[in-house]
């Protein structure tokens, strides 16, 4: 009875040893490949701050104040790691109440002021994106009465 009992002991010990030395290489391997994915999440972050350079680009906050919607264009003309320097663009009055037209620019959308014919937008939105009509439309340059309509189609076609 003896040998059953220290059999089935020395078996036990194996065991927990086998599987003491299997979790412990698992949790170094575990602990080896979170420092690596550590490390490129790192390198990933450095590109793309690098690769996204806020400087110049155009922001518009939306509000409402009593019942009528603000917009606010903001423009980034500084920045560091610890301090940004937005400037505020005066509001187009004359461009909001105006007419836009569009067109197709090397298979993407670009919006023209219908006044002057000068560019008002580039957009990335590609031709193939919109439905049949609205291709037709856009080829045979669509104008649209005012921001609010501009920036709706805009919305609406944009990924």
């Amino acid at each position: 009875m003896k040998r059953i009992i220290y059999g089935v002991g020395l078996f036990l010990a194996v065991l927990f040893l086998c599987a003491g030395f299997l979790l412990s290489y698992q949790i170094s391997s575990l602990k080896e490949r979170m420092n690596q994915l550590e490390e490129s999440s790192a390198q990933a972050m450095q590109q793309v701050s690098a690769l996204s350079s806020p400087r110049d680009q155009e922001y518009i906050v939306e509000g409402y104040e009593d019942g009528q919607l603000l917009r606010n264009r903001y423009s980034v003309t500084a920045y560091s790691q610890d301090r940004v320097v937005l400037r505020q663009e005066e509001s187009r009055q004359e461009q909001e109440e105006g007419e836009f037209l569009l067109k197709v620019e090397n298979d993407y959308i670009t919006v023209y002021t219908k006044k002057d014919s000068q560019v008002y937008e580039y957009t990335n939105i590609p031709l193939d994106v919109l439905p049949e009509e609205m291709k037709r439309e856009v080829l045979l340059g669509k104008t649209l009465q005012g921001e609010d309509e501009l920036y709706s189609f805009l919305e609406n076609y944009s990924s």
